[in-house]
């Protein structure tokens, strides 16, 4: 009986230790592998969920588990009387990740929420056909060309 539980509380220990050892690693189960990791062309939800939502931000988010609209990189916006024009202030000191391939160099501003648009958004925009066969069919799907008349960056 002492030798049984002598070993059943090594066994407890050792899966308590194994277990602390993957603590900084994030397992994400899936059915499929995703496409890519750009959230711009993403419309199915391996996409999504398991690269796109877990690596980049949004100007705004839903709230977890609602309809809400909550700050994401924007902390606040405002708009205007007649519904047409969209001001939003980003938050400040948002860095990009660094890497072992990149090192930021600044922090995120205004003009790095003009081009997550105008690559998706403006035909002439070197990134808009960065694939070949890419489309934009979520921003495309949604109208967000006839609904968009500018963006601007303003002090």
């Amino acid at each position: 009986m002492k030798l049984m539980r002598t070993l059943l509380t090594a066994t407890a220990l050792v899966a308590v230790l194994a277990g602390s050892a993957y603590a900084k690693q994030l397992v994400f189960c899936s059915e499929a592998s995703p496409a890519h990791f750009d959230p711009g062309p993403t419309t199915g939800g391996n996409d999504f969920d398991a690269s796109s939502r877990t690596i980049y931000s949004r100007l705004v988010e839903f709230e977890h588990g609602g309809t809400a609209v909550i700050p994401g990189l924007a902390e606040s916006w405002e708009v205007s009387e007649d519904g047409l024009t969209y001001t939003f202030k980003l938050r400040p000191g948002v860095k990009f990740h660094t890497t072992d391939y990149f090192t930021p160099t600044r922090d995120l501003n205004a003009d790095d929420v003009i081009f997550s648009f105008e690559r998706q958004w403006k035909e002439d925009n070197p990134f808009y056909t960065y694939l070949e066969g890419l489309s934009w069919d979520y921003f495309q799907g949604m109208d967000m060309p006839k609904f968009l008349a500018s963006l601007e960056k303003v002090d």
